[in-house]
């Protein structure tokens, strides 16, 4: 009866150390998934971090881009306007800039942007890095702006080549800048195309700066984001 007793208590002891050990195992096993869980999470915000500041530079040099780009539209838009003042008025006393405003119709404002930011965050995967469902939104609405500046250009290029050469064609002498037709330049159909420019150059400008506050805010969101970090 005593070894009974003994061997009972023996093996009630073993049960507990057992179940220790069970236990011990247990809590090893979730301690090393929860560290390995922070650590994802940290290399997927360290991930998320880059992408952000990526994205951002980026943004920012497109800004700097577009911002040049909308110089050089207003300073074609300027010209335009002018050359539609002389030729409503006439005056032939500006013949000669008149001149030069009509052969820099054949240039126009191109913006040429550092990157397809959301296509390519797309294609990669990296977009689901974006965990701020706002900044994958304003990117996304920015590359439909930046299609649309696209499509504009594309118009403006086509204007050129269509009806700006055609009418242009043999007025000026683009070697000697001779004058070999001064009163085609004061034409009806030379002014028309004076003032499709025009309003072509202001649809531009209102789309470029369209364009500037979508960038803005995407560089606000993300700053704001990566403020966050800690």
């Amino acid at each position: 009866m005593k070894r009974k007793l003994i061997e009972n208590k023996k093996f009630s002891n073993y049960l507990i150390y057992a179940g220790g050990e069970i236990f011990l195992i247990v809590m090893g096993i979730l301690i090393a998934l929860q560290i390995d869980n922070w650590n994802n999470e940290k290399v997927d915000r360290e991930n998320e971090q880059k992408t952000y500041q990526n994205v951002k530079s980026q943004v920012k040099e497109d800004m700097k881009a577009l911002s040049e780009v909308i110089a050089y539209n207003n300073m074609y838009l300027g010209q335009y306007e002018k050359a539609n003042q002389y030729i409503l008025a006439n005056n032939r006393n500006a013949i000669d800039t008149l001149a030069y405003y009509a052969m820099n119709l054949s240039q126009f404002s191109d913006f040429h942007r550092s990157a397809n930011i959301y296509e390519t965050l797309v294609n990669s995967g990296d977009i689901k890095l974006i965990k701020n469902d706002s900044i994958a939104g304003r990117l996304q609405k920015l590359e439909m702006t930046y299609n649309f500046i696209n499509k504009l250009e594309d118009i403006h290029w086509e204007l050129i080549i269509n009806e700006i050469s055609p009418v242009f064609r043999g007025v000026v002498n683009y070697t000697t800048f001779e004058i070999i037709k001064p009163d085609a330049l004061y034409s009806v159909d030379l002014q028309n195309i004076f003032f499709e420019c025009i309003h072509l150059a202001k649809i531009k400008d209102a789309v470029y700066q369209k364009a500037m506050h979508e960038m803005q805010a995407v560089i606000d969101l993300i700053d704001a984001e990566i403020d966050k970090s800690p």
